[in-house]
């Protein structure tokens, strides 16, 4: 099943047998919230102008996830800063309530309890596949690796894993041919508008890490 962009994220930035994240919840979440800001340019809802985007098309998606956040945007005077807003939906939480939220209804993650000897801890979020955390960077590091073209959605996804330093985690086994071609490819079949995300993606992801050590 073909999840969208934030979903793979979302599996990217976890190790699927424990659960664990393998960056902040901080950067998840800027991660989280470019994504779905870029989900929105491909339904053509916002239009990108550089470090802004405008709200010309307030129709519903059809996707939850992305329709909250469009109705959020629409309610609020523009235009609306990029950096700004994957700030905001980063530390609110709501980009990754969004997300969790939608993955659970397409069947990917699932509230479960573990018991323990002395009682039960409180219900926890769980991959229903283990494997599946894995699969949208391994179908990246593929098509580098026999130099085919990423789909726009998948090119996308490289330059936020990029942004978020997630990376160094989950493309840190490519090799600089692979990587040569990855960067060939956002020069050549990136959308500008989705270059512009990813540099303020990646403004917004250093602006958390100084505030959380300052």
């Amino acid at each position: 099943m073909k999840l969208a962009p934030a979903d793979d994220f979302y599996l990217a930035a976890h190790d699927g047998i424990g659960g664990r994240l393998l960056i902040t919840g901080e950067l998840l979440g800027a991660g989280l919230g470019a994504a779905l800001l870029g989900e929105l340019m491909f339904w053509r809802r916002l239009h990108p102008d550089g470090d802004v985007v405008h709200v010309i098309d307030p129709r519903p998606t059809g996707d939850r996830a992305t329709l909250v956040l469009l109705e959020r945007l629409a309610a609020t005077p523009g235009p609306h800063g990029l950096r700004r807003w994957i700030a905001h939906l980063a530390t609110s939480g709501m980009a990754v309530d969004l997300v969790e939220k939608r993955l659970i209804a397409v069947g990917a993650i699932r509230w479960e309890a573990k018991r323990r000897l002395l009682g039960s801890h409180p219900p926890q979020l769980v991959f229903a596949d283990p494997k599946s955390t894995g699969e949208p960077t391994t179908r990246i590091r593929t098509h580098l690796s026999y130099n085919e073209t990423l789909e726009t959605a998948d090119l996308m996804l490289a330059t936020l894993i990029i942004a978020t330093g997630l990376d160094a985690y989950v493309l840190d086994n490519c090799n600089p041919r692979d990587r040569a071609r990855l960067f060939d490819q956002f020069r050549r079949h990136l959308p500008r508008a989705l270059g512009d995300l990813a540099g303020q993606a990646k403004g917004a992801a250093e602006d958390l890490v100084a505030t959380r050590i300052a």
